[in-house]
């Protein structure tokens, strides 16, 4: 059945924002199944180095209007890395299988170190 009102669709979007507390980059999709692995996300090399970005303050989910959120975070990402995948985890600790969801992103190499910005946008329809 399809979610018909715009109040269960907000409690949807607010629940995917509580759960999925930072956001992720990698080299290559993890891999699929029911408990995601966070394999081939980028490596904690680089200066800054590379860390999962949380979903706080500057990059906090927005408030859930009409069954969407969104939220934008900037992660530094290490020279010879080319990110394809943005994901969501239930934890900043890198290496954990905590994914709990990802999307292709254009492909974009880093010769050299650099930053990466990503919006998230969750919607129920």
């Amino acid at each position: 059945m399809a979610i018909q009102t715009t109040v269960q669709k907000n409690n949807l979007a607010t629940s995917y924002a509580t759960n999925a507390t930072h956001g992720a980059l990698f080299t290559a999709a993890p891999p699929g199944g029911s408990s995601q692995a966070a394999a081939n996300e980028v490596t904690a090399t680089g200066s800054p180095a590379y860390a999962r970005q949380p979903f706080t303050s500057g990059g906090a989910w927005s408030a859930a209007s009409a069954g969407a959120t969104s939220a934008t975070v900037t992660f530094d990402v290490p020279a010879s890395t080319t990110v394809t995948h943005a994901g969501v985890c239930s934890s900043g600790t890198q290496g954990a299988a905590t994914v709990l969801d990802y999307k292709a992103v254009t492909p974009q190499a880093f010769s050299s170190q650099g930053t990466y910005q990503v919006t998230y946008i969750y919607t129920e329809s």
